[in-house]
């Protein structure tokens, strides 16, 4: 049954009829789809011939569309029309043999009775003068007793005696009925060309286009009794070209696998497809006469390395000019026409090299290079060459490979660039110099392949020898521990250290690095530890030392004027040849010791120097902490530029799993600091790979989920995650709030689950910390929180100081907010006390930053801030729609979060404004007005 779809009129199946049951027709007949016109212009062509009138017909349309199937088809009908019709098919392998097409046509016609042709043109050799002649006059009686029709395939493969015959016959058709049928390909020669002296027979031309989906539908419906999917009619007609040749090939592969064809089998059909059309051009080239293909094969191995003229030279032609042999390999589509001629794909290629001996194409190879070198080739395509080489042994060649490779780098492919480093690296080179090498080729594959990257890291520190310096030995450690593998750092560290701390060499910034690692590890890191290094604070030493030693103090909070002065030591030596991980800590401890300026300035030299050397890991994190110094500035536009060019630098999957935590927390950060805690939420429901939870990275997550359950309200969840949060780090040793203020958020989450005097310890130990630190942003935000769980005096004097400390500090949105924190406290405690409050005149004195208070700071209700809490962005604005009598589902759709969502923050907001209803709410807030802009 037939039922029309979307490609034409679709067969479904029949009753009872299943996929396993399916049937194919594999003696389906030959059938010419999509090829009525073409069909229909030969038969008029066979009723002209019948009538005694001659002509030609040339067949257009490129190899597997169907040429050969026409050419059958009007040969068949001339028979069965009563004429005499002969079908010749023409080869690349016989275009050299003289007469090969000649003796096709007469022993075609010797088979239907007429020997006569046969006899005299075997018989004792003519010359082409008096044979051609005879042969002409023979085929002209023959026709003028019954019409001939002449069919010829590949009609361009015509050897020339062949072609000398059919240009004397073409002469003379006037005379005879005699249709002469070419096939050929577009823009190529074909046997019998045009002609112009007037009175010359009638000509045409039939183009064969390639089939339209409705065409590869009827192929396909012609040999299966089922349905047939549109997608997969897309899918074939768009892999197979529209060819039939192709098409049949694919399906006959259905045919023996018992597959329908259906959607779900399209990748199948993909690959068949893929796998035909190498066995097309792998039969072309079989046929390729000798002096064709040994010019193929050089164009294969050199590629675009060599001009046409120098390709010549190394191909071994025999009977064919240099011309000849790229007329026929142009004409078959194996070769580009154009100036520089090259193999038309890597399918070409790849096929034309199946068959030629490995030592053979490497020694033609070779031969290649030793030419392009004594031409002084650019040396690009000499670089190319040199790929398919064995060791050439010569001192150019590692460094033509590394300049090549570094300009490819430039240009943005790093893969090539990685390719070349490779090669270089086949070459025999001092222990030195591999050791660079393996180096620039880890940096080329640290995104396509990360963990082959580190394995060349650890292998330099692993097996150099003496003579290698040190300093390749820091450069390795320094790119191996960017991308956040540890313990391997460590260990492959702790051996090097080992292996050279008796040589009397200076291991010190070794050592830092190794330090960093180590203290990166857990106890339970396998085969660990292996080596204890020494405290970089004890001897800090150069500026690789330097750097390190500042984060370690800074992460223990400890001696603050000594931090800075370290960090600004590492920052005395720049280059792409220097270290950036410590450059990159040293920028972390500025911005920890509220130098936001200093720290920015020196991420960006450190940017810098790694992009220029190709180094995308340290790169990725000169942007990552760079964003953060802008998120603490208030830039948050600019913190997003700086985190989305750290993804495009470094994906997230080229990562080691222990740094994917703080990765995925950043950008939580940027989403929480901008507002959007839906957007935050999201990122951190990222599913961690295996490890992750190894690194101090961990701890950052985990802070990060404490702050979102506490924006959604959850402080039980939340206090989980920050005491996990906490023992990570103090495992670690690091006790400064500004690293990550968990203390803090700690001392809100107990608050809110009634834990008083567990808050109060937290918020207490954290100001303790931070004063200690002496940064004025910990000191005045650890206040600040200490404020909201306390309460009375001890609440107002904590707040005091948290505005006293803020004035002057980089946190201007912190300010802000506790100076609208102060002026609403004041307020209440005038109201109270029917005096002026003690802090009024102190309030007189508060800087508020430039356009005065944010809109998020005028808004914290009285009742708010009598009991002690704040409510969130997110929450002043479902306070505003319930306070103007709104529903739960109307303010979750104009908000774009779930009815859930609304409902947990309407219940935090109930406790901390110390209301139980809705009118409750809208009578406390009614002096206060609906946020604007809710979609947003």
């Amino acid at each position: 049954m037939l039922a029309e779809g979307p490609h034409g009129p679709t067969r479904t199946w029949s009753a009872g009829v299943t996929e396993r049951g399916a049937r194919w027709r594999d003696d389906a007949p030959e059938f010419l789809a999509d090829r009525e016109r073409q069909i229909s212009l030969l038969g008029k062509q066979v009723t002209v011939l019948r009538r005694g009138r001659p002509g030609v017909v040339t067949v257009l349309g490129e190899p597997g569309m169907g040429r050969s199937a026409l050419l059958r088809v009007v040969v068949a009908r001339a028979r069965e029309a009563g004429l005499l019709a002969v079908l010749a098919r023409c080869s690349p392998a016989e275009a050299d043999l003289r007469y090969s097409v000649l003796s096709q046509i007469t022993a075609g016609l010797a088979g239907a009775g007429y020997p006569a042709f046969a006899r005299r043109l075997w018989a004792e050799e003519q010359p082409a003068a008096t044979l051609i002649p005879a042969l002409c006059g023979e085929f002209v009686a023959l026709a003028r007793n019954r019409p001939l029709l002449i069919a010829l395939d590949d009609a361009r493969w015509a050897d020339e005696g062949s072609k000398a015959w059919l240009a004397a016959m073409t002469h003379r058709l006037r005379y005879a009925p005699i249709l002469l049928v070419q096939a050929g390909a577009p823009g190529e020669g074909c046997a019998v060309g045009p002609v112009t002296e007037p009175g010359s027979v009638p000509r045409s031309v039939i183009h064969v286009p390639p089939l339209r989906e409705h065409g590869v539908w009827q192929v396909i419906v012609s040999r299966y009794a089922g349905h047939v999917d549109g997608a997969f009619v897309a899918a074939a007609t768009e892999a197979t070209g529209g060819s039939p040749a192709a098409l049949l090939a694919v399906l006959d592969h259905f045919v023996g696998a018992s597959l329908p064809p259906v959607a779900r089998y399209v990748p199948v059909l993909l690959e068949r497809a893929a796998e035909v059309s190498g066995d097309r051009v792998a039969t072309v080239i079989s046929r390729l006469p000798a002096d064709a293909l040994a010019l193929l094969l050089v164009m294969a191995v050199c590629g675009d390395g060599l001009d046409f003229d120098l390709l010549t030279s190394l191909a071994p032609l025999r009977t064919m000019s240099s011309e000849q042999a790229l007329s026929v390999l142009v004409r078959l589509g194996l070769v580009t026409d154009g100036k520089e001629p090259r193999p038309a794909g890597p399918l070409v290629a790849d096929k034309a090299l199946a068959g030629m001996e490995v030592g053979e194409r490497q020694a033609l190879a070779m031969r290649a290079v030793q030419l392009g070198y004594r031409a002084a080739i650019p040396e690009e395509r000499l670089a190319r060459l040199l790929l398919n080489t064995r060791p050439v042994g010569a001192e150019w060649v590692v460094s033509l490979l590394s300049r090549v490779a570094t300009q490819r780098r430039l240009d943005g492919d790093h893969e090539g660039a990685a390719a070349l480093l490779g090669r270089a690296l086949r070459e025999p080179v001092r222990d030195e110099q591999r050791q660079r090498l393996l180096i620039e080729l880890a940096m080329m594959e640290v995104d396509r392949s990360s963990e082959t990257s580190d394995r060349r890291l650890q292998q330099v520190l692993l097996n150099s020898g003496t003579e290698v310096p040190v300093v390749e030995l820091i450069r390795a450690a320094d790119l191996l521990a960017s991308r956040g593998d540890a313990s391997a750092t460590y260990r492959a560290v702790a051996t090097a250290y080992a292996r050279r701390e008796a040589g009397g060499a200076d291991l010190g910034s070794l050592a830092a690095i190794g330090w960093l690692a180590e203290n990166d590890c857990t106890i339970d890191d396998s085969a660990l530890p292996v080596h204890s290094f020494p405290d970089p604070s004890d001897q800090p030493g150069d500026p690789v030392r330097a750097g390190i030693a500042a984060w370690m103090l800074a992460i223990r909070g400890k001696r603050l004027p000594r931090v800075r002065e370290l960090a600004r030591t590492a920052f005395q030596v720049r280059g792409e040849d220097q270290p950036f991980g410590p450059r990159i800590h040293a920028a972390k401890a500025l911005l920890l010791a509220d130098e936001v300026a200093e720290a920015v300035i020196g991420l960006d030299e450190v940017l810098a120097d790694a992009r220029r050397c190709g180094a995308r890991a340290p790169a990725a994190l000169a942007l990552i902490h760079r964003g953060r110094c802008e998120i603490r500035r208030g830039n948050l536009g600019q913190a997003a530029c700086d985190f989305e060019a750290a993804r495009a630098e470094l994906p997230l999957t080229s990562w080691h799993p222990r740094l994917v935590p703080f990765l995925v927390a950043m950008e939580a950060y940027l989403h929480l600091a901008g507002g959007s805690v839906e957007k935050a939420e999201q990122s951190l429901a990222f599913e961690f790979p295996s490890g992750a939870d190894q690194g101090a990275a961990w701890a950052v997550l985990l802070y990060m989920r404490a702050r979102v359950r506490m924006e959604l309200a959850d402080p039980k969840t939340a206090l989980r995650d920050i005491n996990e949060s906490g023992r990570v780090l103090l495992a670690r040793g690091w006790t400064n709030p500004a690293v990550l203020p968990w203390r803090s958020v700690g001392a809100a989450a107990h608050s809110a689950c009634g834990n008083a005097e567990a808050a109060r310890r937290l918020a207490m130990e954290a100001v303790e910390r931070a004063r200690e630190w002496g940064a004025p942003s910990a000191l005045g935000m650890a206040h600040l929180c200490a404020s909201r769980v306390l309460n009375g005096a001890e609440a107002m004097s904590e707040l005091e100081h948290a505005v006293r400390v803020l004035r002057d500090s980089v946190s201007r949105d912190c300010y802000a907010m506790a100076s609208a924190e102060l002026v609403a406290a004041s307020a209440v405690a005038r109201k109270h006390a029917g005096t002026p409050s003690l802090t009024e005149a102190a309030m007189k004195k508060i800087d508020m930053p430039p356009g005065g208070l944010t809109e998020r700071s005028r808004r914290p209700a009285t009742k708010a801030v009598e009991t002690r809490y704040l409510l969130t962005s997110q929450e002043e604005r479902v306070a505003g729609l319930i306070a103007a009598g709104h529903s739960n589902t109307y303010i979750a759709s104009i908000l774009s979060v779930s009815v859930r969502t609304v409902e947990l923050r309407l219940t935090a907001i109930y406790r901390k404004l110390a209301v139980t209803n809705r009118n409750e709410l809208a009578s406390l807030l009614a002096s206060i007005p609906a946020p604007r802009n809710m979609g947003d």
